[in-house]
């Protein structure tokens, strides 16, 4: 029988003293910083923007010296310097791959993926060694569903590479190839067992999971103990970001998210970009040790807090809390970003458009996003604008949205570009 409970995917890391993780992380941070300076361009105009050399940076407090890097940040600088804005450290033999997240940001992928802070979150969550793992991230361009790939060559596990949509061809799989690791959004794989109930399977019988991971949206208790009483199995999450990797994971203890040992994460005042007090609620800001990619204080736009308490399960790292939103008016919707100005320059491609309202909802654990439009001036062809608009949508921010004229005046002076009405717990 297999213990999928306890472990540790690095034991001597993962239950290190706080002393020695403080001074690994330090050496860590020293060594990236002289690399980036010398490396990458980017890098070295963020120091000397603050009139800084890496040898000020003496502990992890002093990191907040350092300028924090948002996301606009990128991607303006990636319009200025093709492809990578001067961030990148390529090495000799170049990049294995280009990743195209959206904004577009271009994400460098280095020839030997070597990162295990995804290994340790999915062997957190149960997967083993000879486990056979259904992947229903999207490979398609953007990075997570390799980067999970990779981590579970780590563990041994073996991948079916489903990526996401055709729900019965993700049951077929996991019925005749005896799946036991479910990878992907909760939504998905409910959206998944309410099909198999359809097709009056038994959950328990005919799908043989031990273990699932799920990640890239908000997870509501509710929707976690729905799952668990259908599968009798723990659900467990992870968090991170394209930009950074994997940033936190759940235990089976799930009393908050295990910060991993090969990267930095700050909460801070979204104001000041000081750092906060323990169980202060505040920005996510996470440092990262990649020799391609560097990111040094990169704002991630999630709200969270830091919990300091031992854990039950052995791992000595300090834990994030739950997610608690946004800091801005960029929202989530089907594990995809959807930032305001995306959505400005799409709607600037269509002239007879003076107004818009982006609306996102949520019913029974699935999202739901309709743009609501105001013409200038009536148009005789609405049915033909509209499909141009939704297949723009579907092509340009990758989810599927649909578009809803209203009268003029209809969306309110000072509406928010992106509404976001869904209620969590």
């Amino acid at each position: 029988m297999i213990d999928r409970r306890h472990g540790y995917y690095n034991e001597g890391q993962e239950t290190m003293s706080k002393e020695k993780r403080e001074a690994y992380q330090g050496e860590k941070l020293s060594e990236i910083l002289m690399h980036g300076y010398r490396h990458s361009k980017a890098i070295r105009s963020g120091f000397e923007r603050v009139g800084l050399k890496p040898d000020a940076i003496r502990d992890l407090k002093d990191l907040e010296k350092l300028p924090i890097t948002k996301k606009p940040d990128l991607v303006n600088a990636q319009k200025d310097t093709l492809p990578f804005g001067g961030f990148e450290v390529l090495p000799e033999e170049g990049v294995r791959r280009i990743y195209v997240s959206p904004g577009p940001v271009y994400e460098p992928g280095e020839w030997d993926y070597e990162d295990f802070r995804w290994a340790q979150a999915l062997f957190a969550c149960g997967i083993r060694r000879g486990d056979i793992a259904l992947n229903t991230f999207n490979y398609h361009l953007t990075p997570l569903a390799l980067m999970l790939d990779e981590s579970l060559r780590m563990l041994k596990a073996t991948v079916v590479p489903a990526g996401p949509g055709n729900i019965s061809m993700q049951i077929n799989l996991m019925r005749q190839l005896r799946a036991t690791a479910y990878i992907g959004t909760p939504s998905f794989l409910m959206a998944i067992i309410e099909a198999a109930e359809g097709m009056h399977l038994d959950l328990k019988k005919d799908l043989h999971l031990q273990a699932t991971f799920v990640g890239a949206e908000m997870f509501p208790e509710s929707l976690r103990q729905k799952l668990e009483s259908k599968l009798a199995l723990l659900v467990r999450q992870g968090y991170g970001t394209v930009d950074v990797g994997c940033l936190g994971f759940e235990c089976p203890e799930m009393k908050g998210m295990h910060i991993p040992e090969d990267v930095i994460v700050e909460i801070v005042d979204t104001e000041t970009g000081k750092e906060l007090e323990i169980g202060a609620t505040g920005e996510i800001v996470a440092t990262n040790f990649s020799k391609v990619f560097p990111m040094l204080r990169f704002a991630t736009g999630d709200l969270s807090y830091l919990i300091e308490e031992p854990c039950a399960c052995g791992r000595t790292s300090m834990r994030l809390g739950k997610i608690m939103g946004r800091t801005d008016q960029v929202t989530k919707v089907w594990g995809i970003f959807i930032h305001p100005w995306q959505v400005d320059e799409l709607m600037a491609r269509f002239p007879v458009i003076a107004n818009y309202q982006v609306v996102v909802t949520r019913k029974d654990y699935k999202d739901e996003m309709a743009i609501y439009i105001e013409l200038k001036e009536e148009i005789g062809d609405k049915i033909d604008l509209k499909r141009r608009l939704e297949k723009e949508v579907r092509e340009t921010l990758k989810v599927i949205s649909d578009v809803i004229f209203t009268a003029k005046g209809g969306i309110p002076d000072r509406a928010k570009k992106i509404d976001d009405r869904r209620i969590w717990e």
